[in-house]
């Protein structure tokens, strides 16, 4: 195989990548199971490998999931674009092995915020955008 090929095909996945991680961090709820149980499960992050965000602290309010489609590649999530950002994630779960990183600028730079795996049940931080494996 040459390696323009080879190229192209670490492109196209890195780009899925990105696209579907961008799908899932929208909320999860693109099906119906989906839409009933994130409204009945307020304050609880029952995924694997997945930041929820939420709204309020102590895991109050409106939940917002991310995480990467292809582990253990990670991906930048623009909160902004989803309605996450300018500091209205109050609280979060990371289900995750490893650290998930809210950061002040929509692309994943500027300030950093870690958010090791376990539970943080209030922070305030002004998120633009978070980084998640």
């Amino acid at each position: 195989m040459n390696a323009s090929r080879i190229n192209l095909k670490g492109k196209f996945a890195v780009a899925a990548s990105l696209a579907a991680a961008a799908l899932l961090a929208g909320g999860l709820t693109a099906g119906p199971a989906a839409a009933s149980s994130s409204s009945a499960l307020a304050g609880t992050c029952e995924f694997t490998r997945t930041l929820c965000l939420f709204e309020g602290a102590g895991y109050t309010g409106a939940r917002f999931t991310a995480l990467s489609l292809i582990p253990p590649a990670g991906v930048c999530v623009d909160l902004v674009a989803h309605g996450w950002g300018s500091g209205r994630a109050h609280s979060a779960i990371n289900t995750a092995t490893q650290i998930a990183t809210l950061w002040s600028n929509t692309n994943c730079t500027g300030t950093p915020l870690p958010i090791y795996p376990g539970s943080y049940p209030s922070f305030t931080f002004n998120a633009g955008s978070v980084f998640v494996y």
